[in-house]
């Protein structure tokens, strides 16, 4: 081999190192280079296929914690009605709620039937006349028998049993009802405006007779009529002269 080829190919030889040399570093200088958070590049992490799907991972991951943490601010799901229900939905929408139900558990509730006993008259009178036909007042009162108070509110059922099997159901007044609270013992009571028949000519009743309905109760009274005669039957009337005003103290 001649001295010129030798030196022709370590020339070559030089000219190779150079260029690879160049190229790796130009490749080290691509491979560095960082967006200005400190992220890798969207180039370089897709080069690395791991390092993709761990960022995959990751924002589908984020994306389903907004979704989970939307969803228990909406009370959607089933995590979110048993944590975000408990929480600050239940603080509004079950609060709104539990209200009420805290009211119902502290107040006095209503008096029931089988908790009073019923009967005619009351301190203030009311002992009607049958034997006129002046409008007469007779008087009911009621007593709570239980061990609680309990409270009464409105207009109590009416209905009178004629000797003859008929029957009148008394009208309500125009009275605004109150709300009365009877403690163990306590009474209260309620008036029947009358207007008796002492007319042979009279469409009239005869009271045998008296059932009476507590307000906002099903199961009724029954006391037998004390006074006698005979009450004119206005049935269908618009301004009927017996009727029955609301509960009161």
């Amino acid at each position: 081999m001649s001295h010129h080829t030798t030196l022709h190919r370590g020339r070559k030889t030089v000219a190779a190192i150079v260029i690879a040399t160049a190229a790796l570093t130009l490749t080290a200088c691509q491979g560095g280079k960082s967006d200005a958070s400190g992220r890798p590049s969207a180039a370089a992490s897709a080069a690395a296929s791991g390092g993709g799907s761990s960022d995959g991972g990751a924002s589908n991951g984020g994306s389903s914690a907004a979704q989970g943490s939307s969803g228990a601010d909406t009370g959607q799901g089933a995590s979110a009605q048993g944590g975000g229900r408990g929480s600050a939905p239940q603080h509004t929408g079950s609060g709104a709620q539990a209200g009420p139900a805290s009211a119902r558990h502290g107040a006095t509730a209503r008096c029931t039937t089988a908790g009073l006993q019923a009967g005619w008259g009351s301190s203030g009178g009311g002992v009607p006349d049958m034997h006129g036909d002046a409008q007469q007042t007779a008087a009911v009162w009621l007593k709570n028998t239980s061990s609680s108070s309990c409270t009464l509110s409105g207009f109590p059922g009416v209905q009178i049993k004629g000797t003859d099997g008929r029957s009148l159901d008394l009208p309500r007044s125009a009275q605004k009802p109150a709300r009365v609270t009877l403690k163990p013992g306590g009474t209260a009571s309620f008036t029947i405006r009358l207007l008796p028949s002492v007319s042979a000519g009279d469409r009239k009743i005869e009271p045998g007779m008296v059932l009476i309905t507590p307000p906002n109760q099903t199961q009724h009274f029954q006391l037998k009529w004390p006074y006698g005669g005979a009450i004119l039957d206005q049935s269908g009337a618009t301004h009927p002269g017996t009727f029955v005003n609301p509960i009161h103290g």
